[in-house]
C-alpha cells in the first residue's frame, strides 16, 4: 500500500524537494503552504513524476486551517501515515532588543505554533489507528547558536524538545516522532542572489551560507532528502524523540531505496 504523506512548506525549497523524492518513490503527497499560486504550479510540476498529488492551501499557525488542511489531506487520498513539519521561517535578524518584537513573534510563531498546530490535528487521527511517523524539520540553531538570530534558535529548540514531550506522550501507541536537521541544504533556489538581498546583517549570514557550501560544506538537497526518506520509510523509529541530522551514522548508512510500502 502507497504511503500518505503531508509535508507542510512544500511549493518550495526542501519541502519541494523531499516532495519530488516521495512522489518518485510511489507516495500520494500532499503539499500545504500559504500562497496557493505557488502550490498550485508545485502540484503541477509534481505531476510529471506521480499522478497522486494535492496541493492544499494552509496557514499552519491558525488551528482551524491546520485542521482543514488535514481534513482535506485524508479526503483526497485517505489515512495520514507521515506529516513532515517543514514549513519554517529564519526570523528577524541583529540584537534581540534592537529587532522588531512583532517579527521575533512572529518567527516562533511560524515555526513552533504551526508546527504543534499541525501535529496535533495529525495525532487525533493518527493515535486511534496506533500507526503514524511525525518529522519536524529543525535547523542547526536548535542546537548551537547562530549569531544575531535568537528568534530562529528559540523556537527551533523549542520544536526539538516538543518532539521530545510527544514522543514520551505517544510512546506505547504506534507514533514515531522525530525532528531532522538536512544540514546546509545546497538548493539553486538559496543560493542564487541570496547575498544580494535584505539588510546588511541578513546579507552577512546569506553570504557566509553561500560560503560554507562553496568551501563543501553544504549538503547536497538529494542527499539530505534520501536521508529524510529512510526517515520516513521507519528506519529510526526505534530511536522516536531523539534529533536526527544527516551527518547521524544511522541514517547515513549506504542503502539500496525500494519503493515504499506500508
Amino acid at each position: 500500500m502507497r504511503p500518505r504523506i503531508l509535508i507542510t512548506g512544500g511549493a518550495g525549497g526542501f519541502g519541494r524537494v523531499f516532495a519530488e523524492e516521495m512522489c518518485r518513490a510511489g507516495a500520494a503527497v500532499v503539499i500545504t503552504g500559504r500562497n496557493s499560486t505557488s502550490l498550485q504550479q508545485a502540484r503541477h510540476e509534481l505531476l510529471d513524476l506521480c499522478a497522486d498529488v494535492a496541493a492544499v492551501t494552509a496557514d499552519s499557525t491558525d488551528q482551524a486551517s491546520a485542521e482543514a488542511a488535514v481534513d482535506a489531506a485524508e479526503a483526497a487520498f485517505g489515512p495520514l501515515d507521515v506529516l513532515v513539519n517543514n514549513a519554517g521561517v529564519t526570523g528577524p535578524t541583529g540584537p534581540a532588543w534592537e529587532i522588531g518584537q512583532d517579527d521575533w513573534w512572529r518567527a516562533v510563531e511560524v515555526n513552533l505554533r504551526g508546527t504543534a498546530l499541525m501535529t496535533a490535528a495529525v495525532l487525533t487521527r493518527m493515535l486511534p489507528r496506533k500507526r503514524g511517523r511525525i518529522v519536524n524539520i529543525v535547523c542547526h540553531t536548535g542546537k548551537d547558536r547562530l549569531h544575531h538570530a535568537t528568534a530562529c534558535s528559540v523556537s527551533r529548540a523549542a520544536v526539538i524538545k516538543l518532539t521530545e514531550g510527544l514522543a514520551s506522550e505517544t510512546r506505547g501507541h504506534g507514533v514515531t516522532v522525530l525532528s531532522y536537521h538536512p544540514g546546509l541544504v545546497d538548493l539553486a533556489t538559496a543560493v542564487a542572489g541570496s547575498a544580494s538581498a535584505g539588510s546588511a546583517r541578513e546579507r552577512s549570514i546569506a553570504a557566509w551560507g553561500d560560503g560554507e557550501r562553496a568551501a563543501g560544506r553544504g549538503t547536497p538537497a538529494a542527499e539530505a532528502a534520501s536521508v529524510l526518506r529512510r526517515i520516513v520509510e521507519g528506519k529510526a523509529d526505534h530511536r522516536s524523540g531523539e534529533h536526527l541530522t544527516v551527518e547521524d551514522p544511522l541514517v547515513r548508512t549506504a542503502w539500496e531505496p525500494m519503493p515504499l510500502s506500508w
